[in-house]
């Protein structure tokens, strides 16, 4: 199992291992402890662009080995699909051919779809270097997959009910490389 990075707790700044696409996640915002009010949230950063979407959407990396994981919280529709893009893409580099990215959408309180196809898109991509998807999302799991069997991406995704089960799958060498 891995260790926590961060216990999440409404503080002001995005930690992560260092590890993980430092450059872009060291200017990030982990949500408050409003990120479960939508509508709290985004007044508390009125008027400011970059801070809305900070505290709309926030991602927490850490790595161990050739598993990189992702917890995202927060909403990740139109508004915030740009910033979720770019968090997803500033873990990739760090991946090596035969790890896994595993992505944590527990502590997500809405996902679109049009993230859900984000998801996939860089799941091929990383596929094509020998490297795993998996989504943890007990909540949502079956939306989620329901999804992506309709886009037809299930080769490149998997779906799992829990982050340990998530984990699990990451256990050994990828069987199709």
């Amino acid at each position: 199992m891995l260790d926590r990075v961060l216990e999440w707790g409404g503080r002001p700044d995005l930690e992560h291992t260092g590890q993980v696409g430092s450059a872009l996640l060291s200017g990030a915002e982990e949500l408050s402890p409003l990120n479960n009010r939508p509508d709290e949230t985004r007044s508390q950063a009125a008027g400011d662009p970059a801070a809305d979407l900070c505290h709309r959407l926030g991602v927490v990396a850490e790595s161990t080995g050739q598993v990189i994981v992702l917890h995202a919280r927060g909403e990740i529709d139109a508004y915030t699909l740009p910033r979720w893009r770019a968090l997803l893409e500033s873990a990739v580099p760090e991946s090596a051919a035969g790890g896994h990215l595993v992505v944590d959408l527990h502590e997500v309180t809405f996902l679109s779809v049009r993230a859900i196809m984000v998801l996939a898109d860089l799941a091929q991509q990383l596929d094509r270097r020998g490297i795993g998807t998996h989504i943890a999302d007990g909540r949502a799991a079956k939306t989620i997959a329901r999804v992506i069997d309709l886009a037809d991406m299930t080769e490149w995704l998997s779906i799992h009910r829990d982050l340990d089960t998530a984990l699990a799958a990451t256990a050994g060498p990828r069987s199709d490389t």
